[in-house]
């Protein structure tokens, strides 16, 4: 007997005995789609934030904001007066190390904005510099971003997002039109120009709006003709790849203190690689909780394909009797009886497989219901995973394989022969 024809025969088997083989499979099945169900799902959210980050200048980047009242143990300490300056701006692009450019940007209350025909819109209002398009990665779809001149004259021009440019003005376009931007209820309309318009961008999970709802204006215009404060909001460091987001945190703060009489208490701030690594960490975490129980869940499963193969054993004891009295070898019966093992894990796994991915998009579309804010959860099943799932696979045929193939081995013809089935 050679030891493709055991191969066969233990392939052959599992096909004569179809649903005991089924059922056997149905445990490995169902451990291995839920665990790659988890796994494409999480990543798909680890892929979802890192592509959230970039939308809003990617993960290089820490934001300054300002701190207007001291909490301590929930309880109102005080009020902070101190807050940030062009001229902050400026030192800290001068004295940090490893800081590309400063952008300061203040924002509006969604005021109204008013077309020449009537039609009208409450975006996002932003006053910021020319480098606002570069950091955040902004594209323009058509005309121009502001410039220097335009920061340093204050002039009256603004920058549409894709859906305020629509409402305001349909498929027509918006480029050199005026509109009307009321900042307070109370107060008189400002006319802007419009010089340019942003390509989509879509929503981001950090804010509650969409990104192309925004109108944006120089941060000078926005001081003096519609804010009237001089102070600046928030400030956003971008540095470069190599630097540390702490390093430059901790630098930013020196410049600051020395700026602000030794005061820090009204600087707040968040580092994106922060919310990355705790994401990391949360993801390494339920890994390793849902690792465990499948691992658990898929023991079992093999504890019972190993009793299938026991029960197979025993059914086919006169056939092992007659196979190695005609001279099949020991290792001939037991490649047959492993081979079962193996090909019911094996098929487990590659189900399994196809099981996550199935699963995987309709927990997606789920959390899409479930979450309105995200138009499109990302399912991401990794090569890695694939092939992790079938090399368990088919070690677990092998290690809950092994013992019935060696008691069908160790049966002499004689004995295996007496037996009745």
């Amino acid at each position: 007997m050679r030891l493709q024809d055991a191969i066969t025969a233990g392939i052959a088997h599992l096909a004569q005995n179809r649903l005991r083989a089924g059922l056997s499979i149905l445990g490995i099945f169902i451990g291995i789609a839920s665990v790659l169900c988890m796994m494409a799902i999480g990543d798909g959210a680890k892929l979802m934030i890192a592509q959230d980050i970039e939308k809003l200048g990617g993960a290089n980047q820490v934001r300054l904001w300002t701190r207007g009242y001291i909490w301590r143990n929930y309880r109102f300490i005080r009020r902070t007066t101190e807050r940030y300056t062009l001229e902050d701006v400026h030192a800290i692009e001068a004295e940090c190390p490893k800081v590309q450019f400063v952008l300061p940007k203040n924002e509006g209350y969604r005021p109204l904005v008013t077309s020449a025909d009537g039609s009208q819109a409450r975006p996002n209002f932003e006053g910021v510099t020319p480098d606002y398009a570069r950091g955040l990665h902004w594209e323009l779809r058509e005309g121009r971003f502001f410039s220097e001149d335009d920061l340093k004259d204050a002039k009256q021009v603004c920058v549409l997002g894709a859906d305020t440019a629509k409402e305001l003005f349909g498929e027509t376009s918006p480029i050199g039109k005026e509109v009307k931007v009321r900042y307070y209820w109370r107060q008189s309309p400002v006319r802007v120009r419009v010089i340019g318009v942003m390509k989509t961008k879509g929503s981001s999970i950090n804010s509650w709006y969409s990104l192309d709802e925004t109108v944006c204006i120089p941060l000078t215009t926005h001081q003096q003709r519609m804010s009237g404060t001089r102070y600046i909001e928030e400030l956003i460091i971008f540095f470069e790849e190599d630097a540390d987001a702490y390093d430059i945190l901790d630098a930013a703060k020196d410049v600051l203190r020395k700026r602000h009489r030794g005061k820090d208490d009204f600087i707040g701030y968040w580092v994106p690689k922060r919310s990355a690594r705790r994401l990391e960490r949360i993801e390494k975490i339920i890994k390793i909780a849902l690792g465990s129980v499948a691992g658990f869940s898929l023991f079992v499963s093999g504890i019972g394909i190993m009793n299938i193969c026991l029960v197979s054993v025993g059914e086919k004891t006169r056939e092992i009797g007659l196979r190695k009295s005609v001279g099949a070898k020991r290792i001939h019966i037991f490649y047959q009886f492993l081979t079962e093992s193996i090909c019911l894990c094996f098929c487990g796994g590659v189900l399994g497989i196809a099981g996550g991915w199935v699963a995987g998009h309709g927990m997606a579309r789920l959390a899409v219901r479930i979450v309105p804010i995200v138009p499109e959860w990302p399912v991401v099943l990794s090569w890695q995973w694939i092939l992790t799932s079938i090399l368990f696979s088919v070690v677990m045929g092998i290690s809950f394989g092994v013992y019935p193939a060696m008691q069908a081995a160790r049966l002499t013809p004689i004995e295996a022969l007496r037996t009745e089935k």
